[in-house]
């Protein structure tokens, strides 16, 4: 699959997911600096029951981010994962961040909505920042087992009650004494990789981080 993909970018030039200029790769370096406008590099930590998460959120989530995030999640534009996988690169920080860990998970979608959107938007990002940095990345050790409401239509409150009791632990053994980091597209209230996180620290792992493109 790798030198497929890698063929195909020889015969077709990739293409900025941004303003489309042929090229310069999938962030051409206009569109670059525009993107460095809602550059927030967060850093911080979350304490719950069982110890401390660190967490990074790379962009604010307004303006040209909000709508190339939209655009990506729900308008079928799962090519993008590409431009954002630059956007991640160009932030040593955040890229330095990414790397300290051994094992990604991106937050998973349930079966239906993967049936009908026909990708999971963190996956695509963490499976090409693992596949370039050499994390391991598992779909399989975390898993939604309810087709809970969309968050994006839910108060603060709601999306915490809405969140609760919809992922499952599955395959402890794979990330035991392991770095695991947590893969979201979108924070906003932090409710789903808060219970994402909560679930992973029923396994022996070392630490839990959070990673999200963007923060609302």
């Amino acid at each position: 699959m790798y030198f497929l993909e890698k063929a195909l970018e020889y015969i077709f030039l990739p293409v900025c997911g941004i303003c489309g200029k042929l090229g310069e790769g999938y962030l051409c370096k206009e569109c670059e600096k525009s993107i460095k406008v809602y550059s927030i590099g967060k850093r911080g930590v979350y304490t719950f029951t069982d110890g401390i998460i660190k967490t990074c959120h790379l962009l604010k989530y307004e303006g040209l981010v909000r709508k190339l995030l939209i655009d990506y999640k729900f308008n079928d534009k799962s090519y993008l994962y590409k431009t954002f996988c630059e956007i991640i690169k160009n932030d040593k920080k955040t890229l330095d961040f990414i790397k300290s860990y051994d094992i990604i998970i991106p937050v998973p979608i349930h079966k239906k909505r993967m049936k009908t959107r026909g990708y999971n938007q963190s996956e695509l990002i963490a499976r090409e920042l693992a596949k370039t940095y050499g994390n391991k990345m598992y779909t399989d050790v975390l898993i939604k087992i309810k087709n809970n409401k969309a968050q994006s239509t839910l108060n603060k409150e709601e999306r915490e009650n809405n969140a609760k009791n919809v992922y499952k632990l599955c395959k402890l053994e794979k990330i035991n004494n392991k770095k695991v980091l947590i893969l979201d597209d979108i924070y906003t209230t932090g409710a789903t990789v808060k219970e994402c996180a909560l679930e992973l620290s029923k396994a022996n792992v070392k630490e839990i981080g959070i990673f999200t493109v963007a923060k609302d």
